[in-house]
């Protein structure tokens, strides 16, 4: 009855006992549904006073600088740069703009960036952890992909080294002994090694790959 509402005076005359026993008995109900006693009630020059309405919002040119990279992206479909020749360096450039995420992903990397910060980039950009230099390296690498899956397709074979300098079959092999040395190594990136595997299947050392026939044609 406590539970709906009910008076401890209304409860003892119901029941014809004492009000200080239904008062120590629903303390005691609550303190073993709590496993504790209940919070002590803070007085009113103890409670913590609002946030006064004028105080500056810490977000407020936060939030400022995620639209104007929202509006950079909308306009020009791509991330701002910072290129050394930029001229205009003030708030508002693009200039300006880049070295701001630059500041976010270093925020990142410490644990200094707050969670709903975080929330706020993976919405209008996702790939803000990524540098350029990384999105840069990972466009190159796609490419020479694509080049070796074509020349496979024309001439039905993997590159060779050539002795003819600035060949393109030369550089093509040298990218292969590359991700295979990578990979012997252990240090290909998981997502390339599917790539790889997925895209050219006998990319792979001579040894590796026997040793992964051998071990289809071994499983029942």
């Amino acid at each position: 009855m406590s539970d709906r509402g009910v008076s401890a005076a209304v409860i003892a005359r119901l029941n014809d006992v004492n009000p200080e026993y239904v008062r120590e008995y629903v303390r005691r109900r609550g303190e073993a549904l709590r496993g504790g006693p209940a919070p002590t009630r803070l007085a009113l020059h103890d409670r913590p006073r609002p946030r006064p309405s004028n105080w500056p919002d810490p977000d407020r040119r936060w939030r400022a600088r995620l639209e104007e990279l929202d509006r950079f992206l909308q306009e020009h479909q791509r991330r701002p740069h910072a290129r050394r020749s930029d001229d205009s360096r003030q708030t508002g450039s693009e200039w300006s703009l880049a070295h701001w995420l630059i500041t976010q992903r270093s925020h990142h990397r410490a644990e200094r960036l707050p969670l709903h910060r975080e929330r706020g980039l993976d919405r209008v950009l996702p790939s803000w952890r990524l540098d350029d230099r990384s999105i840069e390296n990972e466009s190159n690498w796609r490419l020479r992909l694509v080049e070796l899956l074509r020349f496979l397709h024309d001439h039905g074979r993997f590159p060779q080294h050539t002795d003819m300098p600035g060949d393109q079959e030369k550089s093509l092999a040298v990218w292969v002994y590359a991700q295979q040395s990578a990979y012997r190594a252990g240090t290909l990136e998981p997502e390339r090694l599917q790539w790889l595997d997925r895209q050219v299947p006998r990319w792979r050392p001579v040894r590796e790959q026997e040793e992964r026939q051998g071990s289809s044609n071994s499983t029942p």
